[in-house]
């Protein structure tokens, strides 16, 4: 997930992720820019983050 933060350093460019499933090493692809999702390879792929949303700045010493 925090690879998707690359796209700020990149305004208005197409930025491509490419990873691996870390459950079954299949491969992953995300295309994207500024706020636009392009591609996701495969349609099946998700996001999981192991913290609650509404959890997500607490405890950090960038957020306190």
């Amino acid at each position: 997930m925090e690879s998707l933060a690359v796209r700020w350093l990149f305004p208005g460019q197409v930025i491509q992720i490419d990873s691996v499933c870390l459950d079954c090493g299949e491969p992953i692809r995300v295309r994207l820019r500024d706020e636009e999702l392009i591609e996701v390879t495969p349609d099946s792929a998700v996001g999981y983050m192991l913290s609650p949303f509404a959890q997500w700045r607490e405890g950090t010493g960038a957020f306190n």
